[in-house]
């Protein structure tokens, strides 16, 4: 069973991410900033990352260049309030494999984990 963690400093977000994709038959781990996410990532990496852009401690784009240090093929989805922000080149230029504008539509979010799990299922 697939692994996802889920970093978002709004714990509403969390929960309602973890509800959804627990009942759609994945194991969720949550994280509310990003060095916690860091520290989980580096103790058992999961299968996928889905991590909130604007976190109080660090940006979702430092933590995203920070996993891609160590886990360059480790599938991350950026999520983020801010419209128009996919459009900056920074953030897929470090291999982003999707991108959600909240409020997220979650049968969007569901289709893009599934999308990215399979794409990095192992053979």
């Amino acid at each position: 069973m697939h692994r996802i963690l889920v970093v978002d400093d709004e714990k509403n977000i969390r929960i309602l991410f973890r509800d959804e994709l627990e009942e759609a038959g994945y194991i969720v781990e949550l994280a509310e900033s990003g060095a916690e996410a860091l520290q989980k990532i580096a103790a058992s990496p999961p299968d996928l990352v889905i991590l909130d852009i604007r976190m109080a401690d660090m940006t979702g784009i430092e933590v995203l260049h920070a996993i891609r240090e160590k886990h360059p093929d480790l599938p991350v989805i950026m999520c983020t309030a801010v419209r128009g922000l996919k459009d900056d080149f920074t953030i897929w230029d470090a291999e982003v494999f999707a991108y959600l504008t909240k409020p997220v539509d979650l049968d969007d979010l569901k289709e893009k984990v599934r999308l990215a799990l399979r794409e990095n299922a192992p053979s």
